[in-house]
């Protein structure tokens, strides 16, 4: 540096050797100075290593407390629950009962022809053949009010199907009623009218 001072003051260009000699400190000052430049590099340096030392240990600082909470944490939950862990402890137990939900089955839809569900009947019911057919005898009778009341029977049997009915006389003809068809061959009993040919009573 004083070297180049010097060039600059004497208007020079150039560093010559002249100049360097002139401007070259004593050896002693240079020995000083070398060992003053080495000083400072030795402190740079320390003064880095130190400053590496102390961010290491600011970044694992937050690590190591971060573990240590964990432990605290895990020591104090295995002794005595928190009060929010109890309280949830006991909501977890408590386990509420919902009732299942009724689902309404779907109708099915029934094929061409396929009967439809129905229940079956319990016992002898009559099939569609065996309903009661009314009978074709609804003749005028031939007795007259009188008969019937000297007599005292004003029963009659249906000379087609054997149906015994109690008619009772008013002024005028009187005619079988409407009846259904007797299915049964039991042969009735008792006194009654009964037509053969006329009608007269009978017995048997």
């Amino acid at each position: 540096m004083d070297a180049v001072a010097a060039t600059l003051i004497q208007n020079g260009t150039s560093l010559t050797e002249a100049v360097l000699t002139q401007t070259m400190p004593h050896p002693a000052r240079r020995f000083s100075l070398e060992m003053e430049a080495r000083a400072g590099e030795h402190s740079i340096a320390r003064h880095d290593s130190e400053s590496a030392k102390q961010f290491q240990a600011l970044v694992k600082k937050p690590t190591n407390v971060a573990k240590e909470k964990a432990k605290q944490a895990a020591g104090n939950g295995s002794r005595v629950p928190h009060a929010d862990q109890a309280d949830q402890m006991k909501a977890s137990s408590t386990v509420t009962v919902l009732p299942m939900p009724q689902v309404t089955p779907k109708p099915t839809k029934l094929r061409v022809g396929q009967r439809a569900p129905e229940r079956d009947p319990v016992g002898n019911t009559p099939s569609p053949a065996q309903k009661s057919v009314g009978c074709s005898f609804t003749e005028v009778i031939s007795v007259t009010r009188a008969q019937t009341e000297e007599a005292g029977v004003s029963r009659f049997e249906c000379p087609t199907c054997l149906a015994t009915r109690t008619i009772p006389f008013t002024e005028g003809s009187v005619k079988f009623p409407w009846h259904p068809k007797r299915t049964t061959v039991t042969p009735n009993h008792g006194l009654r009218w009964v037509k053969r040919e006329i009608w007269r009573l009978s017995e048997k």
